[in-house]
């Protein structure tokens, strides 16, 4: 398997993340989901390694969501 990097694992969670706010799902909801769905993908074990060792992982993963779901409004607060 290919090393898990952050901006994939941010876009497979981004991709999920936003199909459950389309759903109508708070935002604590969606993360949870889409973590969990990354787990299930990844193994667990890597996705922590990824989110342990990467800085600022905040403004990325607001950037990558601001991108793939820019009318949930994740970013302004809206």
């Amino acid at each position: 398997m290919t090393e898990l990097t952050l901006l994939t694992l941010l876009n497979f969670v981004a991709g999920d993340f936003c199909a459950a706010k389309a759903q109508g799902m708070d935002t604590l909801k969606s993360v949870l989901i889409a973590y969990s769905k990354a787990n299930d993908k990844f193994g667990g074990n890597n996705v922590r390694r990824v989110i342990n060792k990467s800085p600022a992982i905040e403004v990325t993963a607001l950037a990558v969501v601001a991108t793939k779901c820019p009318n949930q409004g994740i970013v302004t607060g809206k």
